[in-house]
């Protein structure tokens, strides 16, 4: 293309396909994409979910940071000030409407080739996992309830199809593009080198993929189905309280699903016989539609399908989790809780006392912190306390300075 002098990547999702991997190992390589000519940017990771947010016109939810007013421009005009290439990514970007997408693309410039990507993976895998997602985002439902849901949901109106009918999402995003500039990311068959998937995006977007540290790449923690409807039920048993916005995300997801419940061994959420048969028939019908846009696949199009139903999988509904092993999981939950709260007993403890510290004497808090960062100020600060000291016990030995 004439006067074209760098390309941006959108990776806009989908969710639960990789995309946490891919962008911890991205985000601790910053600097390394950086001398490879690739920019990520913005400040942090965070700073595109913010994108995410203005692109779907919620920055100006009162729950939401005023950071994230804006952003997308921010992020488009460091994209247009840099020299090379670029990578924007986020799955949430998936959730976005064919004019709030179109017009996300249409804010660079001529001088800017766009280019989307969408990580996909076969929907075995993924009704379990957006149904795991949905419960530690304080969902009620259960999975056979959930399966039903995305079943009779003909319109694709619910987020499951928002953000995983992987045609449409790319049709919103690249409908505006040629096909050679709409990319789908195949995620490999279980049994796969994990590294497949970094791989073959870190290729797509111009990276060498030896260079950077793959073990930052933890994706999001899986839970087994005893801890899922552990999970499901403390979610119930909340009612109103810990609300999203809120203390729900920080509480219960990072705290009590991903460190307690997901450091205990579960039985693996698998589908029904019926749940596999539509899974394994919604996917190649998704299949079909992505060789029919024509767009470029790095992997193949056949890592979608997933394997035959299992003959041997339940008939009926994913059977219910026994009370007597939610019993146990309950009570080794509360252990670990207990553990970990008396563990930052000591930190808080400091906190608070560091808290009193500043009201009480907030020059004198001020001037430890400077010292602390300085090391010049931190050798005054002991001599005088050494000073301090050194007249306290002259002072408590009745020593006189008169002849």
């Amino acid at each position: 293309m004439v006067g074209v002098t760098r390309r941006v990547f959108l990776h806009v999702g989908s969710p639960k396909t990789g995309t946490t991997y891919l962008q911890n190992i991205l985000w601790a390589g910053k600097e390394t994409a950086r001398s490879q000519g690739l920019l990520l940017p913005g400040e942090r990771f965070a700073d595109h979910y913010l994108a995410t947010l203005d692109v779907r016109e919620l920055a100006e939810r009162p729950e939401h940071p005023p950071r994230a007013l804006g952003m997308w421009q921010r992020i488009v005009d460091e994209v247009e000030g840099w020299p090379g290439d670029a990578l924007v990514s986020h799955e949430l970007f998936a959730g976005a409407t064919r004019d709030q997408a179109r017009r996300a693309v249409a804010a660079f410039g001529t001088g800017t080739e766009v280019h989307v990507v969408l990580t996909a993976r076969d929907l075995l895998r993924q009704i379990p996992a957006e149904w795991q997602e949905h419960v530690k985002h304080r969902a009620k439902r259960d999975l056979p309830a959930f399966i039903d849901r995305i079943i009779a949901d003909d319109a694709g109106r619910s987020w499951f199809w928002t953000v995983q009918d992987y045609a449409a999402v790319l049709e919103r995003w690249g409908g505006s593009l040629p096909p050679s500039q709409v990319h789908v990311v195949t995620v490999p068959q279980r049994g796969a080198d994990p590294s497949a998937l970094w791989s073959r995006f870190a290729g797509l977007v111009g990276l060498d993929a030896s260079s950077f540290d793959t073990a930052r790449g933890r994706g999001n923690l899986s839970l087994g189905a005893e801890q899922a409807e552990l999970l499901r039920r403390v979610n119930a048993a909340l009612g109103d309280t810990l609300p999203i916005p809120g203390p729900y995300p920080r509480v219960v997801k990072e705290i009590f699903a991903q460190q307690v419940l997901a450091g205990r061994k579960g039985t693996p959420l698998r589908l029904d016989r019926s749940g596999q048969e539509f899974a394994a028939a919604r996917s190649r019908q998704l299949a079909g539609q992505l060789a029919a846009m024509g767009v470029d696949v790095v992997g193949d199009l056949s890592e979608l399908l997933p394997p035959d139903p299992d003959p041997s999988a339940e008939e009926a509904a994913w059977p219910a989790v026994p009370d007597t092993e939610l019993l146990d999981e309950s009570v080794h939950a509360l252990a670990e809780l207990l553990r970990r709260l008396a563990e930052r007993q000591p930190a808080e403890a400091e906190h608070r006392r560091q808290l009193r510290q500043m009201r009480e004497m907030p020059v004198r808090y001020a001037l430890l912190q400077a010292s602390k960062r300085h090391p010049a100020l931190d050798r005054l600060r002991r001599a005088y306390q050494q000073g301090a000291r050194r007249l306290s016990r002259g002072a408590g030995s009745g020593v006189s300075g008169s002849g």
